[in-house]
This record gives structure tokens, sequence and C-alpha cells, in this order.
């Protein structure tokens, strides 16, 4: 791993502006991508779509209920027609996301650490973890979701109480609610659970979910995966959705967490993909590295979405 700015002047070891500015952007934007995309944990389970160049939106189809064809069996009796009228659409209009980072050259001459990785880590955190802030805003705002459950007995999240956390009871609940919705998971679109790290410490703490996870297999492991239960891949993030009010008191911290069926339930529409460029400011001595993109996210199948609200 490179860790200096030096260091990226791959076979020239002077520590002159001249030396070093003609590669240094190049590597330090390439890093910047790849430890973006280790902390993406909402993009890698997306629909993915882009906008084709010339047009501002992009639109995809769902079918808003499947119909239901009549059969004809009578000879010589004109059949009964069906007519397609249930189509759906989803209508993305990416805007604008632009992100930049300056370090001037006295900084990385004087400076006793490593300016470069901690800018570098600075700009990778704030640029991941917007992208799956949209993601989680998406999905927590749908209105019509297969099924909303909560955590005990509760009905609201003004009846949790402490004791309410995340089960593995609820777990298979959920998947339940998306299977008699019509979903089943498949290999290239499994059913993914989303929890944070409170919700993480009550089910490995559940000697239930312990016996029946599944770790270790052929399978590709996925960012923020923790384990497989019953079906369902657990991936860990802190980007669903806290509260600090609920309870009869308002005073009980707790998370909505999402149970969904991946590359169905939400998607992401790119206008343009993250670009990236460098530039040296030799009238300020500054190094400036930017990131440009268009994007929006959005919710594609809201049947394929469960909601569970559990305290920590």
């Amino acid at each position: 791993m490179k860790t200096t700015m030096q260091d990226f002047a791959t076979g020239n070891t002077t520590t002159s502006t001249t030396g070093v500015s003609t590669v240094q952007g190049k590597y330090w934007l390439k890093d910047i991508l790849e430890s973006a995309k280790q902390r993406m944990y909402f993009l890698q389970f997306a629909y993915v779509t882009k906008v084709v160049p010339g047009n501002k939106d992009v639109v995809v189809p769902v079918p808003s209920t499947h119909l239901t064809f009549t059969k004809s069996s009578t000879e010589s009796t004109a059949r009964t027609m069906t007519q397609v009228d249930n189509m759906a659409v989803i209508t993305f209009s990416p805007a604008l996301a632009r992100y930049g980072a300056s370090i001037s050259q006295e900084i990385l001459r004087t400076s006793q650490v490593d300016y470069v990785k901690y800018t570098r880590d600075e700009m990778t955190y704030s640029v991941s973890l917007q992208m799956d802030q949209a993601f989680a805003t998406a999905i927590a705002a749908v209105s019509s979701p297969a099924a909303t459950l909560y955590g005990g007995d509760a009905t609201s999240t003004a009846t949790l109480e402490s004791t309410d956390k995340m089960t593995p009871s609820l777990v298979a609940k959920a998947l339940r609610y998306l299977k008699t919705n019509g979903w089943q998971p498949e290999p290239a679109r499994p059913f993914i659970v989303f929890l944070s790290a409170a919700q993480e410490e009550a089910l490995i703490n559940d000697s239930q979910f312990i016996n029946a996870a599944e770790y270790g297999s052929n399978r590709v492991i996925m960012n923020g995966e923790i384990g497989e239960y019953i079906g369902a891949q657990i991936i860990s993030t802190e980007q669903v959705p806290a509260a600090t009010t609920w309870g009869a008191g308002g005073n009980l911290a707790g998370h909505t967490c999402f149970v969904l069926k991946a590359r169905i339930a939400y998607g992401i529409a790119w206008g343009e993909e993250p670009t990236y460029d460098y530039e040296y400011k030799k009238d300020e001595c500054m190094h400036n590295m930017y990131i440009n993109s268009s994007y929006q996210c959005k919710t594609l199948q809201e049947k394929a979405i469960v909601l569970v609200k559990v305290v920590d």
C-alpha cells in the first residue's frame, strides 16, 4: 500500500514537485475508488441502470400487480382477451454529486503525519457514506412495504419496550412476508437483511441464530456480511436509520432494519459514473483532487421490502 506522496512517483525518487505531481493524482484516485467500494454496502445489492447520453431521466417499468389471463377451452368461440394495463414506471432523475480535496505543498513538506493517507480516508469515507445514506433514506421512506414489523409484541414504535430487540424469529417472519408477496431468493438476487451493530450483537448472542447461521461456503462473501441465516444474507451497516425517541416514554434507542430482495427492491441510475481528475495549481502550491458523478437512488418494488423496527 502506498503511504506517502513520494511513493506515488514510481520509478522516480526525487522529492521535487515536478518529479511527484505528474503521477501522484492518478494513483491516489485509484486508491480512493477501491477503498470506497469496500465501504458501500447498499450499492452491491442495487439494481443498476444508466441514463442514455442526451437524456436527463431514465424510466424503469415495473408491474403494479400481476395479471390473471382467462383460459378459454370452447372451440369455435372467440377467446377472452385481457388488456395489459398493469405497468407502472419508476422515473430516475440523477443529480450532480461533486467532491473535492486540497493539500498544500507546504503541508506535504512539513507534516510529520501521513497527511495523504488521512485526506484519502476522509474523502473515501464521505463519498461512500453519502451514497449509502441515499440508499437507506429511499428504502426507509417506502410507503407500502410488504410489512412493517416491530420487536416483541409491539404494534408501533410507541409500544416498543427495552426488551424488544432483533431476534431470529423476526427475520423468519420478515422472509415469510416477502415470500407471500411472490418473491423467492435467487443466487443473483438473494434475500438481504440490513441491520446495525446493535442488532448484529443481539443475533450473535442468540443461540438459535448461531446454530442455524451459515459461515464459510463457496459463495462470495459480500461487504459487511456477518453470515447467512435461513437463506438470507445478513449485512451489518450503521447506515440503517436510527431513532432515540421510541417507547412509551420516548426515550428508547433503536433502528429500522431492512429485509428485502436484492436488485429488485431498490436501484440506482447513473447520469455519470464517478470520474476523477487531478491538478497541481502552481500559483497556489496546492494539490487538488476532484470526484464528479451524477446519480439517484430510489425504490423499485415496495412489496419486496419489509421494515423491522427494534430497540438496541
